[in-house]
């Protein structure tokens, strides 16, 4: 599995899902403080997943994802 790397699109085409379903996805990226980059914690995390499922929109990044070469490992 590619992660946050993952096409999101590509992702669901591959879903064999219900025709009634109702699909969302949460993507968790990273933060960039300072110039220097941090993964999220647990409360960004959790406020992202809220934020996400109260906007009720159907693809949700939290944080970010670019650029990925600068993630932290």
């Amino acid at each position: 599995m590619l992660g946050s790397k993952a096409n999101l699109i590509e992702v669901q085409e591959q879903l064999k899902l219900h025709a009634r379903t109702q699909y969302r996805q949460i993507q968790l990226g990273f933060m960039m403080e300072e110039g220097h980059a941090r993964w999220l914690t647990h409360e960004e995390i959790s406020q992202g997943v809220v934020a996400a499922i109260q906007q009720d929109r159907p693809i949700h990044i939290v944080g970010t994802l670019q650029p990925w070469e600068k993630r932290p490992f």
